[in-house]
């Protein structure tokens, strides 16, 4: 009795320690990229991801700003704070001159805009492009690459 509850333990213990050996076979960093390869399934290599940390430009933070939306017989409002990136890797000192003006485009972009409007994913994305492409009007020796929301709280 004794040698058949060892003999259940033992199997027991060695199926165990094949589903832990399996599981880092599949999961493991290092193993997922051949388990992948083993797939045929596309793989960024090391030289790409570093040459798309290497296109990362300059971020510049804005303070958040409260606006007024345009949604007609109610007051709404939006807290919004706004990251930028750059496509150049170093600070440009146009966008610190061009601050006011950049705000006040901004101001004038989010007041006309109703909460329906920008309340899902899609209209956030719409947004954001638009106020990248109002912003890229006003800089003329830079080029802003993408609009990050770090807050966005409508009431």
């Amino acid at each position: 009795m004794k040698k058949k509850k060892l003999i259940i333990v033992i199997a027991g213990l060695m199926l165990l320690v094949a589903i832990g050996a399996g599981w880092l076979l599949v999961f493991s960093p290092w193993a997922v990229d051949n388990f992948r390869n083993l797939l045929g399934v596309s793989n960024v290599s090391a030289k790409g991801k570093e040459s798309r940390q290497d296109t990362k430009g300059h971020m510049y933070k804005m303070d958040s700003m409260i606006v007024n939306l345009a949604d007609p017989g109610q007051s709404r409002y939006l807290k919004i704070k706004l990251d930028i990136e750059s496509s150049e890797k170093k600070a440009n000192e146009e966008f610190e001159k061009r601050l006011p003006q950049l705000r006040d485009a901004l101001l004038k972009v989010l007041g006309g805009k109703q909460r329906k409007e920008i309340i899902d994913s899609e209209g956030k994305e719409r947004l954001r492009g638009e106020i990248k492409d109002r912003l890229n009007q006003l800089l003329n020796n830079m080029k802003i690459k993408e609009v990050y929301f770090t807050e966005f709280l409508m009431q």
